[in-house]
This record gives structure tokens, C-alpha cells and sequence, in this order.
């Protein structure tokens, strides 16, 4: 089973991103508040824990999608888990912060239903089905084996 995380404050964006890439195959954990999303993360201790997939909302209450990039990527077990954000936005400066912080991917979310759908399903199979995302643990449950 994947798992997705999905960082999301708007219900509806968060509603629409479910339908389209939740299936039997696969479980999406909303936390639409961006503390309460790092503050899980960081509380998590196993390989099996942690998502596979990482849907960032740009715009949060509190603390913005840029900023939890950074926390996410400073955590080891966070480090190569693919982190995608999703903006209503297109402006290039954004899209070209994403990257630099360690986004793997940015998908502008449209109100159109079909084209999201489409888009969270290419998304789905590329990181699911496509490439090898290595499994890595942090130091201390390396030296402890």
C-alpha cells in the first residue's frame, strides 16, 4: 500500500486531490495545518511509516509551503521522499523557488476536475510505477541493527 501525505488548507482542493489519486492501491493522510503536518513527521520512527509521496499546498495559514519544504528536507527520514507542490500559482519565481529548495515536482491546480485528475494520475504512476526512490534510514537505526 503507498501512502501520500498530502499538505493541503483548502477542503475543497483537498477533496478534489483525494478523489484523484486515492484508490485501493494507495491512502492519502490530509493535514490541512502545517504544523500539525511536521510536527507528525517528525514523530515518525519507522521505514513503514513514512510516505511515499509528499503533496505540498504553496499557500498555508501560518506557515508556507516554502518553509515546510525546508523543515521536511532537513529531516533524515524525510531527505528522498519526493515532495510535489501543488499552487494555483504559475509565476516562475515561485516555481523556480520550489526547485531550488528540493521540490521534486510543481503542479498547478486547476478548478477543472478532469484536467487535475489527469494530472494527479500521471503523477501517481511516475513516482509509484515509474522510478526507484531509495529507502533510507536515519544513522542511529543504522548503527543499532
Amino acid at each position: 500500500m503507498k501512502k501520500v501525505f498530502m499538505i493541503e488548507d483548502n477542503e475543497d482542493h483537498a477533496f478534489l486531490i483525494r478523489r484523484g489519486i486515492e484508490d485501493e492501491n494507495c491512502i492519502v493522510t490530509h493535514y490541512p495545518n502545517p504544523l500539525e503536518a511536521l510536527k507528525a513527521c517528525r514523530e515518525i520512527q519507522t521505514q513503514e511509516a513514512k510516505p511515499d509521496l509528499i503533496l505540498l499546498d504553496l499557500k498555508l495559514p501560518g506557515m508556507d509551503g516554502f518553509e515546510v519544504l525546508k523543515n521536511l528536507k532537513q529531516m533524515k527520514w524525510f531527505e528522498h521522499i519526493p515532495v510535489v507542490m501543488l499552487s494555483t500559482s504559475c509565476r516562475k519565481e515561485e516555481i523556480q523557488m520550489a526547485y531550488q529548495l528540493g521540490a521534486s515536482g510543481y503542479i498547478v491546480k486547476s478548478e477543472d476536475f478532469g484536467g487535475l485528475t489527469a494530472k494527479l494520475k500521471r503523477l501517481k504512476d511516475y513516482w509509484f510505477y515509474t522510478v526507484e526512490i531509495p529507502s533510507v534510514q536515519p544513522v542511529s537505526a543504522v548503527r543499532q541493527k
